[in-house]
């Protein structure tokens, strides 16, 4: 058989399942590559460990990380059912037979009750570097998303200096993770903060934490900041806590809200968040929880692990998932074709094979698109969690605009992640969500589908009745 032809894909034994990582083949790099920061928020790389989410943008002198906590949505418990809906099917029954299929569309409307509530966003961590940055050399600029072990890198050199961002999202810790670091000792300064669209104020606590509390307005409606001393939506937390190189380096705090970090060598960044939801029939007023302790809780339990045992952690966790499928189309697709430099010595980034792909098949392409899938639901559907909505875990807006189910194969072809609303609606669209799950071996990611499903039942039997 010639190098270039096509091969069979072996089904996997028994052992490979129990062993899912024995067979793995990592002799070719699955990454998502950019070469200069975003400039939409599609271009921004996605982390999530299925309750926490993250697009990193991959700024210089400033940078935007745009956080999601999965069980954030507008509403309360309620009612949904719409009375009219039975009068209204009658209606559309009589039209169909009677040949009026235009009507019976538009007659349709009547059988959807008010919007739909939706999800909500967190918040933002905002990063502000020395105007040094502003002259970054551009041709050192890199952006990349590993999917072998789920993590963005972004690196970039500054006088001489070349500094890295690495970010990961763990699900067995509960927490995102950022490290800063230059290769010039000393060369870390910068100023961190916390901020969201949502109602909520910041403070820092202690030396080296920021605590940003808010809530979810109770209807879906743009919410006023402080308009509300006693909100009935539900409330969330984020802490994000801060260390620093010992030795060098020294932490600052501005306007009681704000971090800043002179001179280190390197800096790491935690974020944990949690809201008081209680499940899907207790009312945010009616909640216990007590959201900034859970997440005061969380970092408490991980002070005592390095940046290397969260790291390592976040890897045997993930890959555990992730490397019990390897797929691959051509002999070519394991060294030529993801390999392959253009004429000015870089490897190509990946939105550059995209437009290339109609002239010059790229198996290796393919291959990675699938895995992306794959990546995507494990970063936004693990057991205990909500249900994958429309975005995964990922949106932007306190009003998305459309309201359908994304499918998260198609995210990667297109880059868009903004197109669409954020509601898990029990159309084609949310099977579409976990249609991966079996086929790709991720059988625990669609647990969030069946909790979901077993809670709407105790409504659904009104609603069908």
């Amino acid at each position: 058989m010639r190098d270039e032809e096509w091969i069979m894909v072996r089904r996997p034994t028994v052992a490979d399942l129990w062993n899912p990582c024995s067979s793995y083949s990592t002799s070719r790099p699955l990454k998502v590559i950019f070469n200069e920061p975003a400039k939409y928020w599609t271009d921004a790389l996605p982390v999530g460990n299925g309750r926490l989410g993250a697009m990193i943008w991959g700024g210089v002198a400033s940078e935007l990380i745009q956080l999601n906590e999965d069980t954030l949505w507008t509403g309360v418990p309620g009612d949904y059912t719409n009375p009219n809906a039975p009068y209204a099917l009658s209606e559309i029954r009589k039209l169909v037979d009677s040949g009026e299929f235009a009507e019976a569309t538009a007659a349709a409307a009547k059988l959807v009750g008010n919007p739909a509530d939706v999800y909500q966003l967190l918040g933002d961590i905002k990063l502000e570097f020395d105007d040094s940055h502003l002259n970054y050399d551009k041709e050192t600029y890199q952006r990349e998303l590993d999917l072998d072990n789920a993590a963005v890198q972004i690196k970039y050199t500054v006088d001489g200096v070349e500094f890295s961002r690495e970010h990961f999202a763990s699900n067995p810790d509960q927490v995102m993770v950022t490290k800063i670091s230059g290769t010039k000792p000393g060369s870390v300064s910068f100023t961190v903060y916390l901020d969201s669209k949502l109602d909520h104020h910041c403070k820092t606590n202690g030396e080296s934490q920021i605590i940003m509390e808010g809530h979810c307005p109770e209807k879906r409606i743009p919410p006023q900041v402080y308009a509300d001393d006693k909100p009935k939506g539900i409330q969330f937390s984020a802490v994000l806590d801060l260390k620093i190189s010992k030795g060098n380096g020294i932490v600052h705090i501005l306007d009681d809200s704000k971090l800043r970090v002179e001179g280190s060598d390197w800096a790491i960044l935690f974020l944990v968040a949690s809201s008081s939801f209680d499940g899907p029939f207790t009312k945010p007023s009616d909640s216990k929880k007590d959201p900034t302790s859970d997440s005061l809780n969380v970092l408490k339990s991980i002070s005592n692990l390095s940046y290397v045992d969260l790291y390592a952690h976040h890897l045997d966790d993930y890959q555990n998932l992730f490397r019990r499928v390897s797929l691959q189309f051509s002999k070519s697709s394991r060294s030529v074709v993801c390999l392959k430099k253009n004429q000015d010595g870089r490897v190509p980034t990946t939105a550059e094979r995209i437009k290339s792909f109609q002239m010059d098949e790229d198996p290796y392409l393919v291959e990675l698109l699938f895995q992306f899938g794959r990546y995507l639901l494990i970063s936004s559907s693990r057991p205990g969690t909500q249900v994958a909505n429309l975005q995964g875990i990922w949106n932007k807006d306190l009003e998305p605009k459309w309201e359908y189910v994304y499918i998260p194969f198609l995210l990667f072809f297109s880059f868009n992640l903004a197109c669409v609303i954020s509601a898990p609606h029990l159309n084609i669209n949310l099977e579409m969500n976990y249609w991966p799950s079996l086929p790709c071996n991720l059988s625990e990611c669609q647990e969030p589908l069946f909790d979901f499903l077993s809670s709407l039942s105790v409504n659904g039997r009104k609603t069908a009745e």
